[in-house]
């Protein structure tokens, strides 16, 4: 059986009406590295949500979108903080904590990284304009994103270098918030040649979070569904029903 593995979806407003979508490049992924793919709303109550979802998923992706609420780390909203979803976030930070909880398989991409560096007590810089000498190759202009951009180093002996088997490697990407405080319990596993963060990763059976895009580069660029293929991997030996198993 394939691993079920829960993604979150970004939502937007068309009109009068609200969608919840997704990137078809993150499930495409997620197939073709053997696992069984399951969009997961944001929709409140979130601790009670995110509960019930983790009890049917064997691992999770928290996916790109939008910015993160500043609140949620400490701070006021800035000029150059982009648009923002509080519901999303609170639902978001929840998932993150009830999958820690369990030692559920996470993988965070983009905003995702973002995410699980707030929701384990770090803080994000709102803009790269806020950090002096960023690149601005970290925003991909739309008709590049499938394509490498900027160069990543990979610290050696990490679990990252050991998936990709490669200690460095270019990628895209289309973020404009950066780390600024990494959280306690994460440490770096990439960086880009401007100092940026780029990946980062925590003990247990699988945490790990690029900033890059490796659900627009994996057609072309192999090396990059080995992210995925290692998430499935640690979702098939967490299964979601030995867990319930285990509390019984």
């Amino acid at each position: 059986m394939r691993p079920t593995i829960g993604m979150t979806s970004w939502r937007y407003q068309d009109d009068d009406e609200r969608w919840e979508a997704i990137l078809d490049g993150y499930p495409r992924a997620v197939l073709e590295a053997g696992g069984l793919p399951l969009i997961l709303p944001a929709i409140s109550p979130a601790p009670a949500v995110a509960e019930a979802y983790l009890g049917i998923v064997d691992g999770l992706i928290l996916t790109g979108g939008a910015d993160i609420h500043p609140s949620f780390y400490g701070q006021t909203v800035l000029d150059r903080c982009g648009e923002i979803d509080e519901e999303r976030d609170r639902f978001e930070v929840e998932l993150v904590h009830a999958a820690r909880s369990r030692d559920l398989p996470l993988l965070g991409i983009c905003r995702g990284l973002q995410v699980l560096n707030v929701a384990l007590g770090g803080s994000l810089y709102q803009d790269l304009s806020y950090r002096q000498q960023t690149d601005s190759a970290h925003q991909s202009p739309r008709e590049r994103r499938r394509e490498p951009v900027h160069q990543v180093a990979i610290t050696g002996g990490s679990r990252l270098a050991e998936i990709l088997g490669v200690r460095e490697l270019r990628v895209t990407s289309t973020h404009h918030q950066i780390i600024r405080d990494l959280a306690p319990g994460l440490t770096v596993n990439a960086v880009a040649p401007d100092g940026v963060v780029e990946g980062v990763e925590g003990a247990g059976r699988f945490l790990l979070a690029v900033h890059w895009h490796p659900e627009r580069m994996f057609t072309g660029h192999g090396e990059q569904l080995a992210l995925f293929r290692a998430l499935v991997e640690a979702a098939g030996t967490f299964r979601a029903t030995d867990y319930h198993a285990s509390r019984t």
